[in-house]
């Protein structure tokens, strides 16, 4: 699929949700019990320490609800009381683990989007965002828009970063479009350090949407999400870089971002890349390039790369599709 080379008003992400440890089934009550029964110390007195047990149970599940299962985990051992308040919590896990089970057909089940939906809103009835946001998602996919806001508006409410850039790319297209709500909200996901509210804050900028238009703003996230990893923001900052918008003119940088977009499975970094390999006079990695990129659905490289394939031996041309095949895109958090 081709990735746009600069923003309009259509262009987003799609929605996203935080990945599930997979814990066993009697994980959860194995370790707590072990923990117990190994190392234990006597009760610290009020001069101590603090009295984690006297934080109320509301503020401490708000504060939990968010958590994924080893900070979970991890909280439910610092006293009983923890363990006690945070039980729906820990049950909200194994639901959730179930529901992704169901959606994606994993762990010898079937695919089956009902089974997931009645697993994730069972999780997010127990307090759990991550189940909130998975809900959501189903929900936004059959077309149940105002069912999917309320559940990211409750996991944003509790601070939770992919329910904030959820319910800000919700505000962006729903009807009516509320453009004020959707940067508030991917702001707030944003200064959190989530990567994809931090591309879709900089196209609103970008574009002005939702705020005035300041090309320098833009430019400062989309560099923020190219370093935590975003391939859109890559290919993104590379063009600041190449035309000085928003950043310093620097050949240097903007090759660098082209290059990293390019690896990681941008069709038309890949192409640009190539080109650029070709300039140069880099033959053979030109070919890999354009070759991967024709293969994403970039047409305009294939003119290009059969120029360069008829003035390659029939070796080097050989090599240089062998090397298309058997690429692999770096890691990234798309």
């Amino acid at each position: 699929m081709k990735q746009k080379t600069w923003p309009d008003r259509s262009d987003g992400v799609r929605f996203s949700a935080f990945p599930l440890s997979k814990p066993n089934d009697n994980e959860e009550n194995i370790i707590l019990s072990r923990r117990s029964k190994i190392g234990s110390k006597p009760s610290l007195s009020p001069t101590d320490g603090p009295d984690f047990s006297a934080l109320p149970f509301d503020i401490l599940t708000k504060i939990a609800a968010s958590f994924n299962f080893p900070n979970l985990l991890a909280a439910s051992l610092v006293c009983r009381s923890w363990r006690d308040a945070l039980r729906p919590l820990r049950e909200a896990m194994m639901l959730l683990r179930y529901g992704k089970r169901f959606k994606h057909g994993r762990g010898g089940v079937r695919r089956n989007l009902d089974k997931a939906l009645d697993s994730f809103l069972k999780g997010a009835a127990r307090g759990s965002t991550l189940a909130m946001v998975d809900a959501g998602l189903i929900y936004w996919e059959r077309g149940l828009k105002e069912e999917a806001i309320a559940l990211y508006q409750k996991a944003a409410a509790l601070g939770d970063p992919a329910g904030q850039c959820n319910l800000g790319i919700s505000y962006l297209h729903a009807q009516p479009q509320n453009h004020k709500e959707a940067v508030k909200w991917l702001h707030q996901a944003s200064i959190g350090g989530y990567t994809r509210a931090q591309y879709q804050l900089a196209l609103c900028l970008h574009q002005g949407l939702g705020v005035h238009r300041n090309l320098y703003e833009a430019a400062k996230w989309y560099l923020k999400a190219a370093e935590g990893g975003y391939v859109r923001a890559m290919y993104n900052a590379s063009l600041c870089y190449s035309s000085g918008v928003g950043l310093s003119q620097s050949r240097r940088q903007a090759r660098k971002w082209m290059r990293r977009a390019a690896d990681r499975g941008h069709s038309k970094a890949q192409f640009e890349h190539g080109l650029a390999l070709f300039s140069e006079g880099e033959m053979m990695k030109a070919v890999v390039y354009l070759e991967l990129a024709t293969r994403s659905g970039e047409t305009a490289a294939t003119h290009v790369k059969n120029v360069i394939l008829q003035q390659l031996s029939a070796t080097s041309r050989e090599r240089a599709l062998l090397l298309a095949d058997n690429w692999r895109a770096l890691p990234s958090s798309r």
